[in-house]
């Protein structure tokens, strides 16, 4: 095999070679600089005279980002020009001409390319972008800018030779990892044409990128027949993004939907959505009416920021009309606040200023709470000594006990009123409150942590509802518990030991509270002392924790059980002192189990006999959830959807499916399978009746492989009233190059069904259809 660079330098072996069509030596130094061009062949014959190179057999030739690979390949000096084509012919050709720029890839019966300007030419060529598009085409021009003309092709993600689907174009121009824009473009489902359009793009890059919207088409009561998501998405770079998109219904008119949002890393981040419905009655009258929402969070400096929310409409039954989300279709208010916080973090000081509006749409009335509303907070720090720091029980007992002594102080300013309809039912209420707090702690032998502390209050109201101009609290308590461990070592499979936390709490507090009636401010009015409290309260807290150890020697450490028990006693209570008692445990042996248990017991009995060792059950509260499922492994399966919202409470990590709005895209879980199941029960008895609830919620999803790829179920069961309140089944089906799934919600707010078909690597081209999915409408 020959290796060699152009152009050739005097004196190189390879000008010693001679080819036998030749009379003259070989070597005459070429136009280009000795290091731009190499390449590799068996075979390597120079004709002098013609300026020509003929490189045969395995050739391979590189050329800044170019590489071409063929059977033959000639090198015009003068031109610098390359041509390549394969070896024999017929169906004994071999070393079919190969390129590859950047991330375009080339074959084709001919190739030609121009070293000098960048240009070249295939014929009869396939290519290969992103991986995924197959390109046949009887010509192909490049250009130096990386852009691709083709003409007369077929375009396909289908990997057969004969495709199951194809795209026919007349031209294509594709630019490097942006887009491909196709002319006369005729849809072929096999060799039958299905649908033409005058042009279509094709998107090449990997992240989100401007286009059309894919529009959907469905059906139900509220709406009728309806075309949705026609718009247009517009992301010029990666700071911010629009969406606007439109709904047309057979049943309510239309609807406009405009989306903003932005976001740029630790300064401004923020999102608006302004809806427009043009509403048509059945009386024939037509009604226009909007929806704005909004949010905004900007930093202005290391230690202050400002965030506002908005949420406003010019219709009460709007969200009624037009959403298909759950939670906003039961939503009856409206909330919209300003914000602005400012710390001094040096010192534990902050400031806030806030503005909050609420509109209640089932009443109309409208809350202006704190309008404004001022609040400043000291944290805790050292009232002698260095305040730069806190002491914890485990510091130096060397230092006097007075440089364990904090404070803390708030105070705040609120205007809140009301407006409403009836004048009568309007409020007005201006508040100014502040907070002292001093505590201490200590360990006196080591052991006991002891933590005495002393609070005092005071809140000023002018108020046009008789409450009290002004309250007074004082209160000063002493807190005592300790810590105590008991380790249990052993060896028995995986257990290596057993950690118990056991932690005694005890408490007394004491405390005076008065008021004052009339003036303004609570100056010049009628002040009354309530009654002294005296409380104590009791807890019991108990935590188990494991290690363990893998047969690699790995040890991990986790919680296996907890159990907490508290009560209280209140010195002035008549007749019943004791509060009831409280108690709660968790045990979770393993990530995939949880079991929480929650309790309420009264100390005396019916007819109101201390009874501490019968007491009474009044509430009774167990959730235990169970999920299994393999670790995610090598899957074709789709797994495109959106992700689901953390401000949307129906889609938390607790979803099982049910919840899920019919008309958003479905995901598929890519785990071989997967199995949850949580169960809920609930006892509160009362004087009168016991209520109980319980319910089961599943939901399970496997790979079958057969006739279906991807099966998944949810099921939610109400146990006291035996119902199937809710389920929801769906069925994927991977066809080659195609996909399909089908989604039936039999049942529940959410009942319908939905039908997809389409591309697997094109999703946006299928056919869909739905019906219902508007909370059982």
């Amino acid at each position: 095999m020959a290796t060699c660079l152009f152009g050739l330098m005097p004196g190189h072996p390879l000008s010693q070679l001679a080819d036998s069509n030749t009379s003259k030596p070989v070597g005459a130094p070429g136009d280009l600089p000795p290091d731009v061009l190499d390449f590799s062949s068996d075979h390597v014959t120079d004709r002098l005279f013609e300026g020509l190179i003929i490189l045969t057999g395995n050739v391979v030739l590189r050329y800044d980002d170019v590489e071409i690979k063929a059977g033959r390949v000639v090198f015009d000096r003068e031109a610098n020009r390359i041509t390549a084509e394969p070896l024999g012919e017929g169906d004994d050709r071999v070393g079919i001409p190969y390129f590859t720029r950047g991330s375009e890839e080339f074959s084709g019966e001919k190739m030609i390319y121009d070293l000098t300007t960048g240009r070249g030419r295939v014929w009869e060529g396939r290519a290969t972008s992103q991986n995924k598009y197959h390109i046949r085409g009887a010509h192909a021009l490049l250009d130096s800018t990386k852009r691709i003309f083709l003409k007369d092709l077929a375009i396909s993600t289908c990997d057969e030779d004969h495709e199951h689907y194809r795209f026919q174009v007349g031209r294509l121009k594709i630019v490097e990892d942006d887009k491909a824009i196709a002319r006369n473009v005729t849809f072929e489902l096999g060799p039958v044409p299905v649908m033409w359009l005058p042009f279509y793009v094709f998107p090449l890059q990997q992240s989100r990128r401007s286009g059309v919207l894919k529009p959907s088409i469905g059906s139900n009561d509220r709406d009728g027949f309806s075309v949705s998501n026609i718009g247009y998405y517009y992301a010029p770079n990666d700071y911010w993004d629009t969406t606007l998109a439109a709904t047309l219904r057979e049943q309510g008119g239309f609807l406009l939907d405009g989306d903003l949002a932005y976001h740029v890393r630790n300064k401004v981040r923020g999102a608006a959505d302004l809806q427009f419905e043009n509403f048509n009655t059945s009386t024939g009258i037509s009604t226009r009416n909007w929806r704005l929402s909004f949010n905004h969070w900007q930093r202005l400096s290391s230690s202050s920021s400002v965030r506002a929310t908005g949420n406003f409409t010019s219709s009460r039954t709007f969200d009624t009309r037009n959403t298909d989300n759950l939670y906003n279709y039961l939503n009856q208010q409206l909330r919209s606040t300003l914000s602005y916080d400012k710390a001094w973090r040096d010192a534990g000081r902050s400031v806030d200023l806030g503005l909050t509006y609420i509109r209640d749409l089932e009443t109309r009335k409208n809350s202006f709470q704190g309008f404004p509303r001022v609040s400043f907070r000291q944290s805790r720090r050292r009232i002698f000594g260095d305040r730069s720091g806190t002491r914890s029980f485990g510091t130096n007992t060397n230092q006097p006990w007075y440089r364990a002594v904090y404070y803390s102080f708030s105070a705040d300013v609120d205007n809140a009123f009301t407006e409403q309809p009836e004048d009568s039912l309007e409020t007005d209420n201006l508040r100014l409150g502040g907070r002292l707090t001093v505590n201490s702690q200590h360990r006196p032998m080591g052991w006991l942590e002891l933590t005495p502390t002393l609070t005092t209050s005071q809140r000023l109201s002018r108020n046009n509802q008789d409450r009290p101009t002004r309250t007074e609290t004082y209160s000063a308590s002493v807190n005592a518990g300790t810590t105590l461990y008991g380790i249990f070592l052993m060896e028995a499979g995986r257990l290596r030991g057993i950690r118990h936390r056991f932690q005694p709490r005890a408490g007394f507090r004491y405390s005076q509270n008065a008021s004052v009636d009339g003036g303004t401010f609570g100056l010049g009015g009628d002040r009354q002392a309530g009654d002294a409290r005296r409380t104590l309260d009791l807890s019991v807290s108990n935590t188990f924790e494991v290690k363990t150890e893998n047969e690699d020697g790995k040890q991990n450490r986790f919680t296996f059980a907890s159990a907490n028990v508290s009560t209280g006693l209140d010195f002035a209570g008549n007749p019943q002192r004791w509060r009831p008692l409280r108690s709660t445990v968790s045990i979770k042996p393993d990530r995939r189990l949880d079991i929480r248990l929650n309790t309420r017991h009264e100390l005396y009995d019916a007819q109101g006999t201390w009874k501490p060792w019968l007491p009474r059950m009044r509430t009774l509260t167990v959730t235990s959830n169970l999920r299994f499922s393999v670790a995610r492994g090598e899957s074709d399966l789709s797994a495109r959807g959106p992700a689901p919202n953390p401000a949307d409470p129906l889609r938390a990590a607790s979803d099982y499916g049910f919840e899920r709005d019919l008309y958003r895209e479905s995901t598929t879980g890519r785990s071989p399978w997967r199995f949850s199941i949580g169960h809920h029960f609930d006892v509160r008895r009362q004087s009168t009746r016991t209520i109980r609830t319980s319910w089961i919620k599943a939901d399970f999803g496997f790979n079958p492989n057969w006739l279906v790829s991807r099966v998944d179920y949810a099921i939610n069961v109400n146990l006291v009233d035996p119902d199937v309140t809710n389920q929801t089944i769906s069925l994927y089906r991977k066809l080659h190059c195609f996909e399909t799934r089908v989604s039936i919600v039999p049942n529940g707010f959410n009942r319908g069904f939905a039908f997809k078909f389409n591309i697997r690597d094109i999703p946006d081209i299928g056919v869909s259809a739905r019906r219902g999915g508007v909370y059982g409408l």
